[in-house]
C-alpha cells in the first residue's frame, strides 16, 4: 500500500523507500529535486550511459530533448518545471527542450517527436522519454474513474480489474545513423515506422476502442512499407482495463488477420504496474531488452483470454529470434501512438 501524503492509502507501485539516486548526480543536487525530477533525471543518464554516451559529450548544439508531460489529474496544478528540463540544465543541452503532451501516452508521443526530429536534421542526438510520479490527486482520481485494481492486475485476462498504477521514468537515445557510425555505437534497433494519431470522437477520460487502436498499427506499418506478417512481437499497452485490453486485442486482430495467431503478444504492465505517462517509454525499453537478448518475456498475471480473444500470448520467458517489435500506447482522450522496431 501507498500512503503519498499521510492520509489515505493506495494499492500502487511507487518508488521504493530504499531508492539511492544515481552516483552521477551530485548530492546537493539530488536532495532539492522533487521525486518526478529525481527518476527523470536518473534514468536519462542510464540511457545515456547505455548509449556510451556522457553529458557535455558531443556538440550540444546538435544534442535535444523531447520529454513527456507526466500524468496529472483534473484540477490538479501543472509542473512548473518540466522534468525534461531538470536533465537538459543537468546534461548540459543546447539544442531544443521540449515537452510533450497525450495523458498516458506522452511518453511515446515524445519518441516520435524525437524520431521526426533527427530525421529533419534538426539534432544529431535526441534524448526521449518521460517520468512520472504519483500524487494523491492522480491516485484518487484513477481509483474514482474504476482504472485502479486493489489488487495484482491482469492484462488481457478474462479477470481483468483495472492497473495498479506505478511510479517510473524511461528515456531513450535517437540517434542520426550517420552520427551513430561515426562515433562506433553499437545499435540496438532503429525505428522502422512510427505513427501518432488523435481520435476526435472519444472523450477525455476515456481511450480509443478497436477500430483506432488497430489504425495507428496500420499507419506505423505503411510508415515503415512493412507487411503485417514481418512483425515478430507486439508489446502492447494492454494493461488491465477491460477497455484498453479489448481494444488492443481486437485492433491486433483487424490489423493482422491471421498474423495475430503467430506474432507474440505481450506487456509489462502485469509485472512493472502501469506508469502512466512513462508507461510507452518503458514498453519501448522492454522492447529494446527483447531485441537485444533474443528472448521474450510473458505477461505477468494472465492466465486465460477472452474465447474469441486467444491470440499468442507469451506465457513463459523464451529465446526466441526477433528483428521487429511494434509498441503501442493507447492515451486517455484519443491521444494513440505506435512505434516499429526493426533490428
Amino acid at each position: 500500500m501507498f500512503d503519498p501524503e499521510g492520509g489515505t492509502n493506495y494499492f500502487a507501485a511507487p518508488v521504493p523507500d530504499n531508492y539511492r539516486a544515481h552516483g552521477d548526480i551530485p548530492r546537493n543536487l539530488a536532495h532539492f529535486l522533487d521525486p518526478g525530477s529525481l527518476i527523470a533525471l536518473d534514468a536519462a543518464l542510464q540511457a545515456l550511459a547505455s548509449a556510451g554516451l556522457s553529458a557535455g559529450a558531443g556538440d550540444s548544439r546538435r544534442f535535444a530533448l523531447v520529454d513527456g508531460l507526466p500524468y496529472r489529474a483534473p484540477g490538479q496544478p501543472t509542473l512548473f518545471v518540466p522534468y525534461g528540463h531538470v536533465a537538459a540544465r543537468a546534461l548540459g543541452i543546447r539544442g531544443a527542450a521540449a515537452v510533450v503532451g497525450g495523458a498516458f501516452s506522452s511518453g511515446m508521443a515524445a519518441i516520435v517527436a524525437a524520431g521526426h526530429m533527427v530525421a529533419r536534421g534538426e539534432a544529431d542526438i535526441v534524448l526521449a522519454g518521460a517520468a512520472q510520479a504519483l500524487q494523491a490527486p492522480v491516485l484518487e482520481q484513477l481509483r474514482a474513474q474504476g482504472y485502479s485494481s486493489r489488487e495484482h492486475s491482469r492484462p488481457f485476462d478474462v479477470g481483468h480489474i483495472g492497473f495498479v498504477p506505478a511510479e517510473g521514468a524511461a528515456y531513450v537515445v535517437v540517434e542520426s545513423e550517420e552520427h551513430a557510425a561515426g562515433r562506433g555505437a553499437t545499435t540496438i534497433a532503429r525505428i522502422a515506422g512510427k505513427a501518432e494519431l488523435f481520435d476526435p470522437g472519444t472523450e477525455p477520460l476515456a481511450v480509443s476502442g478497436a477500430p483506432e487502436a488497430g489504425r495507428v498499427m496500420q499507419a506505423a506499418l505503411a510508415d515503415a512499407g512493412y507487411l503485417q506478417n514481418q512483425v515478430d512481437l507486439a508489446v502492447s499497452c494492454a494493461d488491465g482495463r477491460s477497455e484498453v485490453d479489448f481494444a488492443e486485442g481486437y485492433g491486433l486482430k483487424r490489423t493482422f488477420g491471421r498474423h495475430a495467431y503467430y506474432a507474440g503478444v505481450t506487456t509489462g504492465h502485469g509485472s512493472l504496474g502501469f506508469a502512466l505517462a512513462a508507461s510507452g517509454p518503458l514498453s519501448v525499453a522492454l522492447a529494446l531488452e527483447t531485441l537485444r537478448r533474443q528472448h521474450v518475456f510473458p505477461i505477468a498475471g494472465f492466465e486465460s483470454a477472452k474465447a474469441d480473444l486467444d491470440l499468442a500470448y507469451v506465457r513463459e520467458t523464451r529465446a526466441e529470434k526477433v528483428d521487429c517489435v511494434l509498441v503501442t500506447s493507447l492515451g486517455l482522450g484519443g491521444s494513440n501512438v505506435a512505434l516499429l522496431l526493426q533490428t
